[in-house]
């Protein structure tokens, strides 16, 4: 009897030893559970802080890095409020932008000329004691300025981050779209490449209709010298690109062989081979250039142009096709069309 009172004491301390320790593993368990549970949302809530901050620091940066046409990394404002324009202050007339200051040749652009009130010129080369007055965020100059300007464009670099473009590429789908957006106006620039596009294609439409096969080149006259504008810049641009007016075929082929070239010179006597059923004349009214063009009139070799004889001789105002700019191409493509149908599109 005695011997079983012990076995059953045994028996009652290992039961309460096991459940002792049931008990301690549930604890622990149950501890490891609420630990993994606390950790997850703490871990999930880190991960949303970060991205937060992350976005919030996205949207608070001041300025972002791009490279410019020569090949430099520039960190610019990505919202820079007074930018100095260079040779691009149509361009950025065109998206909504006014410049605090602009290369002189901006101030010849007849078509924006009323727009640039207010606006600085800065000299040509630059006034770097001028361009510090102005206390600019952004600088964009063409890439010749680096190879001309080296000592002005040094210095300028010192006052504000200068972002250059080349005047080797497109006027409209490639000057004009990096400026755009450099300056956060992409949306502005699309609108206007669209309304220059559908009155370009309505523009062509109305060429081929009335002109036909009819040729068209364009030249630009100066006391001894004799260009002929090609598909690069100035009217040439707007003439076989923007019109996509048909030309001789040793213009066409020019233009193949020099596609970032705006003209060449030709001589006097090479005239008659570039000449076209329609030709369009940039020359001065006025100085040594007006006395060259009256010389070239009189010559037999002039007078026995087929467009010549047929009165197809359009003199354009030197002041209106002077400019690259894209708002110069878009107005003269409108007024080319009108003088070569004769007047019959408004």
């Amino acid at each position: 009897m005695v011997q079983l009172f012990k076995n059953f004491k045994a028996m009652l301390l290992v039961s309460a030893v096991l459940l002792v320790l049931l008990i301690i593993s549930a604890c622990g368990g149950t501890n490891v559970q609420e630990q993994a549970g606390e950790n997850k949302p703490a871990n999930t809530q880190q991960t949303e802080n970060n991205k937060a901050e992350s976005a919030e620091a996205s949207e608070s940066a001041t300025t972002k890095k791009v490279t410019d046409d020569l090949g430099r990394e520039v960190e610019v404002p990505v919202d820079p409020q007074r930018i100095i324009a260079g040779e691009f202050a149509s361009e950025l007339l065109a998206v909504g932008l006014k410049p605090i200051g602009a290369g002189d040749n901006s101030f010849k652009i007849v078509y924006t000329l009323d727009q640039m009130e207010g606006v600085e010129p800065i000299g040509d080369p630059p006034n770097i004691e001028k361009i510090l007055d102005l206390q600019p965020d952004l600088i964009v100059a063409p890439t010749v300025f680096f190879e001309i300007y080296p000592e002005q464009m040094e210095q300028m670099n010192k006052i504000a981050p200068v972002f250059y473009l080349s005047f080797e590429q497109d006027p409209i789908y490639g000057i004009f779209t990096k400026l755009a957006s450099l300056v956060g106006k992409e949306q502005e620039a699309d609108t206007w490449i669209k309304g220059y596009e559908e009155e370009a294609n309505t523009a062509r439409a109305q060429l081929k209709e009335s002109l036909g096969e009819e040729t068209v080149s364009i030249f630009r006259v100066e006391k001894g010298r004799l260009r002929i504008y090609l598909n690069r810049n100035f009217a040439g641009y707007m003439l076989h690109s923007g019109l996509q007016a048909n030309a001789p075929e040793t213009v066409k082929a020019e233009i193949e062989k020099n596609p970032f070239s705006s003209a060449i010179e030709i001589s006097l006597e090479m005239l008659p081979e570039y000449a076209a059923d329609h030709m369009l004349l940039i020359v001065r009214d006025e100085g040594d250039d007006k006395s060259a063009m009256e010389e070239i009139e009189q010559l037999e070799l002039w007078r026995s142009l087929p467009a010549v004889k047929n009165k197809r001789v359009h003199k354009l105002e030197t002041e209106k096709y002077y400019g690259s700019d894209i708002t110069t191409i878009r107005e003269t493509m409108k007024e080319t069309l009108k003088m070569l149908t004769g007047g019959k599109i408004q």
